[in-house]
C-alpha cells in the first residue's frame, strides 16, 4: 500500500511555491526569448530598419533558437547528473545572460545569429530542467499546478516581448532581461538543492534536511523513506547501465510518450504562429486591427487561459485537457487555412479580415489550455530517479529538434504550396493527438512519482500477458 501524505495546510507549502516562482521567473525569461521574435523580425524586415536583412536572415534568427536548444537539451542531462536540478536552474542564467548582450552589442546580423544561440542553450535547458525540478519538490497533489504555473510563464514572457518589442529598442528590451535573468539567478543560490539528487549522491542528512525545507509539517522518516524507495529502487550507476534500464519497456513507453507529446507541441503550428503572428496577419490583409495589436492582445490571452489551465490540471486531468485542446487547435488552424483560401476569391471583403483575427485567438486558448503545458507536466512524472537528467535530454533534444523543423520549414512550405495548406497541415497534426491521448497516454494526475511508475510497469506486464494468451492461441 502506497503511503499518501495528508493535504497540509497551505501556509506550509509556501516553500514549494517559491521554487516555482523560480522557475516561472526562468521560462518567462524564455518566452521573452521567443517573443523577441514577432516584433523584432517586423522591424528588421521594414524599409527603416536600423539593422536591415533578407528574408533568408529572418529565418535563420527565428530558427537558430531551436539550435541552440539542441545543444541546451544535452547540457541540461550532463548538468543534472551532475549538479542537481536546482543547480541546473542556477546555471541557465549564464548563456541566457551572454546571449543578451550579444542583443545589446549588436551591429551585423552574425551578432543576432549567435545571441538567437545563447538563448536558445538557455532555452533548452529551461524546458528540460524545470519540470524534474518542480517534480522533485512538489507534493503529487500540486505537481501539476506547479509545473503549469512555470510553463505559463513563458506565455507571460511572450505577451511581455510582444508588448515590450512593439516599443522599445532592442538594447532596452535586453537591459529588462538581464534584470530578471539576475533575479533568477540570486533565488536558485539561494534554496537549497533537491533531496532526490542528494540522496542520488549520498548525502543523506543534506537530502533530510532539504526535505524538510521543501515539505515543512511531514512525518520527516516516514516521508524519507518513501523517497529513498523511490530513489533506490533501480540505481544503476554507468551510462551503459542507464542505457540498459532506459531501454525497459515501461522507460521506452515513457520516452515515446514525451516525444510524441513535443512534437504535437511544436508541429501544431506554434513556432510559425508565436515567430511570424505579425507578418501572417499582414499578409492575411488584416486591417482593421493592427497585427501587432492583435499579437499582444493573443498574448494575453493565452496568459490568462494558462493560469485556467493551471486550475484544470489537478481537477480535469491531463488526458481531458490534451484532447480538448487538440480539437480546438484543430478548428483554428482550419478557419485560418480557409482565410487565405478565401483571399484568391473574394480579397476585398472587410468581414474576412475578422476570420485570422478570431482563428489566432481560438488558437491561443486552446493551445495554452493543453498542447502546451501537457508535456512538460508529463515529463515531471513518468521517469524513475536514476532516469531524469536523461529524460530531460531526450526531451530538451526531441523538442529543438521539432521546433527547428517547425520554423525552419514555414516559409519553404509557404513558398512551395501557400498558406492555406500549410495551416491545414498544422490542425492535422494537432488532432491526431485525440486518439493518442486516448489509447496511449496514461492518466496521471493525483498519482505520487512511485504509483506512476507501477502503473507503467503494470501496463507493460498486461500487454505482454495478452500477446502470450495470443500466440498460446494460435498455437492450439
Amino acid at each position: 500500500m502506497v503511503y499518501v501524505p495528508s493535504i497540509l495546510p497551505v501556509r506550509i507549502l509556501w516553500p514549494q511555491w517559491v521554487g516555482s516562482a523560480g522557475a516561472t521567473l526562468v521560462t518567462i525569461v524564455a518566452g521573452l526569448v521567443a517573443g523577441w521574435s514577432s516584433p523584432y523580425l517586423a522591424k528588421l524586415l521594414a524599409d527603416d530598419s536600423p539593422l536591415p536583412i533578407t528574408d533568408s536572415e529572418a529565418s535563420w534568427i527565428a530558427s537558430l533558437i531551436n539550435v541552440g536548444r539542441f545543444v541546451g537539451g544535452i547540457l541540461t542531462a550532463v548538468s543534472i547528473e551532475y549538479f542537481g536540478s536546482r543547480k541546473t536552474m542556477f546555471l541557465i542564467g549564464f548563456p541566457s545572460a551572454l546571449g543578451w548582450i550579444f542583443i545589446i552589442l549588436a551591429n551585423h546580423v552574425m551578432w543576432l545569429y549567435a545571441a538567437r544561440v545563447l538563448c536558445g542553450i538557455g532555452m533548452g535547458m529551461t524546458f528540460g530542467a524545470f519540470p524534474i525540478y518542480i517534480g522533485e519538490i512538489s507534493d503529487s497533489y500540486i505537481r501539476g499546478a506547479l509545473v503549469t504555473l512555470a510553463m505559463n510563464g513563458g506565455a507571460v514572457g511572450n505577451f511581455l516581448g510582444n508588448l515590450m518589442g512593439s516599443y522599445m529598442p532592442m538594447s532596452y528590451f535586453a537591459m529588462i532581461t538581464l534584470v530578471l535573468i539576475a533575479i533568477y539567478v540570486v533565488l536558485f543560490a539561494l534554496v537549497p538543492e533537491s533531496p532526490h539528487h542528494l540522496l542520488r549522491v549520498g548525502k543523506l542528512e543534506e537530502a533530510t534536511k532539504a526535505y524538510q525545507w521543501y515539505h515543512r509539517g511531514v512525518e520527516i522518516k516516514k516521508e524519507m523513506e518513501i523517497l529513498k524507495d523511490y530513489v533506490f529502487a533501480s540505481k544503476s550507476t554507468s551510462f551503459r547501465d542507464r542505457l540498459r534500464e532506459f531501454n525497459a519497456p515501461q522507460n521506452r513507453r515513457a520516452g515515446f510518450i514525451i516525444i510524441v507529446l513535443f512534437m504535437f507541441m511544436h508541429l501544431s503550428g506554434t513556432n510559425s504562429l508565436l515567430f511570424y503572428m505579425e507578418i501572417i496577419l499582414t499578409r492575411a490583409e488584416v486591417k482593421a486591427i493592427a497585427p501587432s495589436s492583435v499579437v499582444v492582445i493573443a498574448g494575453a490571452l493565452s496568459i490568462v487561459t494558462g493560469w485556467l489551465a493551471m486550475y484544470l490540471i489537478e481537477r480535469s486531468g491531463r488526458r481531458f485537457l490534451l484532447i480538448i485542446s487538440s480539437v480546438g487547435v484543430f478548428a483554428a488552424m482550419m478557419c485560418l487555412g480557409l482565410q487565405f483560401a478565401l483571399l484568391d476569391y473574394q480579397p476585398d471583403v472587410p468581414v474576412m479580415e475578422w476570420l485570422p483575427i478570431g482563428s489566432m485567438m481560438v488558437y491561443q486558448v486552446f493551445y495554452s489550455v493543453g498542447i502546451m503545458i501537457i508535456p512538460s507536466a508529463v515529463l515531471s512524472e513518468l521517469f524513475p530517479a536514476n532516469l531524469k537528467s536523461m529524460a530531460a535530454c531526450g526531451a530538451g533534444i526531441s523538442s529543438g529538434v521539432f521546433a527547428f523543423v517547425s520554423s525552419k520549414t514555414y516559409q519553404p512550405m509557404v513558398d512551395a504550396m501557400g498558406e492555406e495548406y500549410v495551416f491545414w497541415l498544422y490542425g492535422f497534426i494537432a488532432v491526431l493527438a485525440v486518439p493518442f491521448a486516448i489509447f496511449t497516454m496514461p492518466e496521471t494526475k493525483g498519482k505520487s512519482l512511485q504509483e506512476i511508475q507501477e502503473i507503467l510497469t503494470d501496463s507493460v506486464t498486461h500487454v505482454k500477458s495478452e500477446h502470450a494468451k495470443g500466440m498460446k492461441n494460435e498455437e492450439v
